[in-house]
């Protein structure tokens, strides 16, 4: 197994090289059937599983390395991802709701955050898609798709198994085996496990460790022929977590709480970096746990393939977070949930090579999520006789959130001359959600202190209740030609539209508003783009042009509970009538000479609300969200690079190296909170000895080579506190794999 980067990240496919020295061709699956990434116009972004290992991408959460067009955070710890493609994504930390960004895990859609927290491994390639895909994936597509595929049974027996030994006594273990069973039946079995000795930061009170990890998954594919013109793929999954949590931390809420009726002074904050942090004491925990399985069926016959993927999914969560960033019962999170999804898609498409190749596709998915979630706010509401005391003032929640989603789509690919194609695509959608369920004060203080501590203690006083249903419509469009100026260079133009389904809001309300439905929205972007290689297939650039225009987008804010001032700050979801992303990205590949490849991409964005908003259903905003306002998570400029070098030894033996970089610009959280985050680097580095004869390879990283500890994400707490999460401190590790 090669380490050696083919970038721009070559997928797992079939490949071509002209010389030694070219870049290896792409195969995707961008557009629902194999062709060549520099064929299709659509900005993407492919790895393999082999340079995912190269790079330690183990979690969806890291993809961002790959591609700076893709952002990606922890909003909570460890439990909540965020994807976002040029700005356009999701910026809601709450586990009802779904990204803009749509991710597919073997075809499957991803429809909660809980199904990105699993582990990536034995992957085959991910793709990642830019810009809107509304017409061929259909809701929550806004920003792009991320495609992961894991690799499938083989031919011939096979396998392999990885070894890492890291810093705070990190053992991770990866091993998969895989052959034919019967002359009809292949099989792959795969696995992996990460368990973590210590965690990487300290309570300074207690000593007590928090972010220690402990979590993985294994999976079980049988490809089965069953007829000459049909084959079925049956895809069995499991992953679990019970790792303990990070914690974040707070350098400034001391300065802010009101006087207490205790010393506070030197015991709430934090200092930055985010190894030292303050948990009061929290046990905290997290106990996860997810299955399912999904059958593809692909049929041929007259030319055309009929292809049917049938999925279901469930995930489990119990955790317990210590969400505010001090050691005070202030938003302290205890999260009990569990979803389940289940979907159908039967697309029909017809053979490649004539003059218009077409796909007609149907599906339905139907999702269900019950939360039962509790928010500790005792501290804040003066009712703490001590900093740890909680328990008093609790918002608990308990509702069910159904939603069913159908649609038809269209797509052909028109070829009018050998130079000159056609793209087209069309998709009508149906979206129905509805939400059933209540927050209520269990003790009624929450209530009592809320009232300047007047008036009855009531218990379970309800603090919002709501039973509502909302349905939705939509058609997106694609409208794309492509013209290939010669054989190494395509230009291309698109006008694309996709929409994220309308949502409820599904934290624990203080406030009746708070909870209430918010409306779908709909992006529409135009895009001019490049793709071209050069010197003997040596030199590849790519590059895209884009204008993104928002209608209502889906956006957290920072909110008053009640008058400014006189109650905590909460955070709700709103609809910003109008905003606007225009920007740049590039991606260029090169190998000046043998043995060595560099690969660099940016990407500029200039993502700002262009029609004011004044309120959220009557709540105040923190502050005004005003025209000309940056967009939450959307950074001014981000890069990325990635240089390896190999070299040919004596005893077929070859020895190389890698050396990659992150960065992301400064960025916001969500609208209404000027916290910032971001504006730092990520370096990493490996060095290593490998054997392909005898299919060893061993390597030395290291992850922060610069130890340095940017934001990663920063929010305004309840007090207005900066909520802060770091980036991890330095790591070295070796790795050792062996394949047979």
């Amino acid at each position: 197994m090669s380490v050696i980067l083919s970038l721009p990240l070559a997928a797992a496919a079939d490949v071509a090289e002209t010389t030694d020295d070219a870049l290896q061709e792409i195969v995707v699956t961008a557009q629902r059937r194999s062709q060549s990434e520099q064929d299709i116009g659509v900005a993407v972004t492919a790895v393999s599983g082999e340079e995912m290992k190269a790079l330690r991408i183990q979690q969806p959460l890291m993809l961002s390395t790959l591609s700076p067009s893709l952002s990606t955070m922890n909003s909570t710890t460890d439990g909540t991802p965020l994807f976002l493609i040029r700005g356009v994504g999701l910026d809601d930390f709450n586990t009802n709701n779904s990204s803009g960004v749509g991710t597919y895990l073997d075809d499957v859609f991803a429809s909660f955050p809980g199904f990105l927290t699993e582990a990536l491994y034995d992957v085959d390639r991910i793709e990642i898609l830019k810009g809107p895909q509304g017409t061929l994936y259909g809701k929550n597509t806004a920003g792009g798709a991320i495609n992961v595929i894991s690799k499938r049974p083989t031919e011939d027996f096979e396998g392999y198994v990885d070894l890492d030994y890291s810093r705070w006594d990190t053992t991770d273990v990866t091993a998969a085996v895989s052959g034919p069973l019967t002359d009809a039946i292949k099989a792959r079995l795969a696995g992996t496990a990460t368990v973590q000795g210590e965690g990487y930061q300290t309570d300074i009170d207690t000593g007590a460790k928090y972010g220690k990890l402990n979590r993985g998954g294994m999976r079980a594919l049988f490809d089965v022929r069953l007829s000459d013109a049909a084959d079925l793929l049956l895809n069995f999954h499991y992953n679990y977590d019970h790792s303990v949590p990070s914690s974040p931390s707070t350098p400034n809420v001391e300065a802010l709480v009101p006087p207490q009726p205790f010393p506070t002074a030197g015991l709430l904050d934090s200092p930055p970096g985010g190894t030292l942090v303050r948990v009061g004491g929290l046990p905290l925990y997290k106990d996860e746990n997810g299955d399912g399985v999904v059958g593809t069926l692909d049929w041929h016959f007259a030319g055309l393939t009929l292809t049917s993927i049938s999925a279901f999914d469930e995930f489990f969560s119990h955790s317990l977070e210590n969400y505010d960033g001090y050691p005070a019962a202030d938003n302290n999170w205890a999260k009990n949930f569990q979803q389940q999804q289940y979907s159908e898609e039967l697309r029909l498409a017809s053979a490649t090579g004539g003059f218009i190749d077409w796909i007609l596709g149907a599906e339905y998915s139907a999702n269900w999520y019950h939360c039962r979630d509790s928010l500790d706010w005792t501290f804040v509401y003066g009712l703490a006789t001590e900093i740890t005391q909680g328990g008093l003032a609790i918002t608990a929640t308990n509702f069910i959130q159904t939603q069913d989603s159908g649609g038809i789509y269209a797509h052909a690919e028109t070829h009018l001359t050998d130079r000159l194609t056609l793209v087209t695509g069309l998709r009508y959608s149906h979206d129905e959600a509805s939400f059933n369920g209540k927050t209520v004060d269990p003790t009624g203080l929450l209530t009592y202190a809320a009232n300047n501590f007047t008036g009855p203690i009531v218990p379970d006083t309800v603090l919002a209740a709501l039973d509502e249903s909302r349905s939705s419509q939509n058609v997106s469009y694609r409208l794309e030609p492509d013209f290939h100026l010669t054989d190494k260079i395509m230009v291309y133009a698109s006008l694309a539209t996709a929409y994220k389904a309308g949502i409820f809001y599904g934290q624990p309300a203080q406030v009746q508003v708070d909870w209430s439905y918010v409306q779908p929205e709909h992006v529409r972007t135009t895009e001019i783009g490049i793709k071209s290689r050069f010197m003997g297939d040596s030199l590849q650039v790519d590059a895209a042009l884009f204008d993104s225009e928002i209608r209502d987008r889906q956006s957290s804010l920072s909110l008053w509970a009640g008058p400014v001032g006189t109650q905590p700050l909460i955070a709700g979801l709103g609809n910003v009538p109008g905003s606007r992303i225009d920007g740049a990205e590039a991606e260029i590949d090169w190998r000046p000479v043998r043995g060595l490849q560099v690969h660099v991409a940016g990407t500029y964005l200039h993502a700002r609300v262009t029609e004011t908003l004044t309120n959220d259903n009557g709540l105040a905003l923190y502050t005004p969200v005003v025209v000309g306002q940056m967009l939450p998570d959307a950074p001014t400029l981000s890069e990325s690079y990635i240089v390896t070098y190999e070299h040919a030894l004596p005893g077929k033996l070859k020895l190389y190296g890698q050396v990659n970089d992150h960065y992301v610009g400064a960025e916001h959280p969500y609208l209404a909170d000027p916290t910032t985050f971001g504006n730092g680097h990520s370096l990493g580095l490996r060095l290593g000895l490998r054997n392909p004869a005898a299919r060893w390879d061993t390597s030395l990283w290291v992850t922060n080579l610069t130890d340095t500890r940017p934001l990663t994400y920063a929010f305004a707490g309840s007090e207005g506190q900066q909520v802060s999460f770091y980036q991890k401190p330095r790591s070295v590790g070796i790795s050792l794999n062996y394949s047979f």
